[in-house]
């Protein structure tokens, strides 16, 4: 059972480290936008503003540089969507 835990534990850790440090940013600031929303304004689809500064800041880089990253704005959307999931959790429950 040990072996078969390290196992998991190695492949997650590893895969963490695949994952490029600019995409590590934007998940944050996608989890960061949604979270806001949800604690300050208490609205319940709060996923909205972590997706509205995803699109914000590509269209802006595609404005800038002429590239629009995928990766970068899904980056941003699966950050937004860890509180989203809590936040369903807690009209769900309560």
């Amino acid at each position: 059972m040990k072996e078969f835990i390290r196992k998991i534990w190695d492949a997650i850790v590893g895969f963490i480290c695949k994952v490029p440090y600019d995409k590590w940013l934007h998940f944050i600031f996608g989890m960061i936008a949604s979270s806001f929303m949800a604690i300050v304004f208490n609205e319940p689809f709060c996923l909205f503003l972590a997706i509205f500064f995803a699109i914000a800041k590509e269209m802006f880089d595609a404005w800038t540089t002429g590239k629009w990253d995928w990766w970068d704005f899904a980056a941003t959307c699966f950050g937004g969507l860890v509180p989203q999931i809590f936040v369903i959790i807690r009209l769900l429950c309560f």
